[in-house]
């Protein structure tokens, strides 16, 4: 009897070693789980990459398509011939070249400005900040901008930091426009000014035409909301005896 016991205590005693096949089987399945979510987030990581380059690659193609179309553009503009005129009723100002901040006088004998009449005064260019009556006069302060085209306006650009160190210096639209001085100016009004628009009713007819204002309309921009995109456009100023004698929008495309 006591031989029977002390054999079954010998078995109870051999029988844990199962408990370690067991243990070894969840460390197999732990192991292998973390070997597939590694798996599965390297192709995860993988698309990622793969879909952020295929994105950045899409994205230089495109910029590099428009730069192309732009430049095409402006080729075939400086190719086209120059005596090419609007559309019928349509009237687009030629750009003033050139003009600096400081004030400049023209005198009878001097060639005008390429598209402008000649003219014995100053004549400048420049953001309206401000059109008012005081005293029963009229009022303008201005903030003359340099006008600027072709060379110098890439010279100016590169300048200013506007242009890749290296490489092509693209000017949009044939301008760029300058402003280093910030000296306001205020000019009387003349009554008898001509005041003229290139885009005042085009939100309405959807044309680019001279319309000609008066001083009251022509204030209304200023003392008014309601047409607040012309108050940021520049205006060509024609001076004579310190006295504005004509106003003309400059038509920006």
């Amino acid at each position: 009897m006591e031989q029977k016991e002390k054999s079954e205590n010998k078995v109870s005693e051999i029988s844990p070693p199962p408990a370690k096949n067991n243990n070894n089987k969840v460390l197999f399945w732990i192991l292998g789980g973390c070997l597939v979510l590694l798996i599965i987030t390297g192709l995860i990581t993988a698309g990622f990459l793969y879909w952020g380059y295929k994105k950045i690659n899409q994205a230089a193609n495109d910029n590099k398509r428009q730069i192309e179309e732009r430049q095409n553009e402006i080729k075939k503009i400086e190719e086209a011939p120059q005596n090419i005129s609007a559309p019928t009723g349509t009237s687009v100002p030629e750009p003033p070249q050139a003009i600096s901040e400081e004030p400049q006088t023209n005198s009878d004998t001097n060639q005008s400005t390429e598209g402008m009449q000649p003219f014995s005064g100053e004549r400048q260019i420049g953001y309206i900040k401000k059109v008012y009556t005081k005293g029963g006069k009229n009022y303008l302060n201005i903030d003359y901008i340099q006008w600027l085209t072709g060379t110098e306006a890439q010279k100016a650009m590169r300048e200013d930091g506007q242009c890749p160190k290296t490489g092509e210096c693209i000017v949009m639209d044939d301008y760029y426009i300058r402003n280093v001085n910030p000296l306001i100016r205020t000019f009387e009004i003349a009554a008898d000014a001509e005041i003229t628009m290139q885009t005042y009713d085009m939100e309405t007819t959807g044309q680019i035409q001279p319309q000609s204002l008066n001083f009251n309309q022509f204030s209304q921009i200023w003392s008014t909301n309601t047409k607040p995109n012309l108050k940021n456009v520049p205006y060509i100023v024609e001076i004579s005896s310190n006295q504005i004698v004509k106003i003309n929008e400059q038509y920006i495309p």
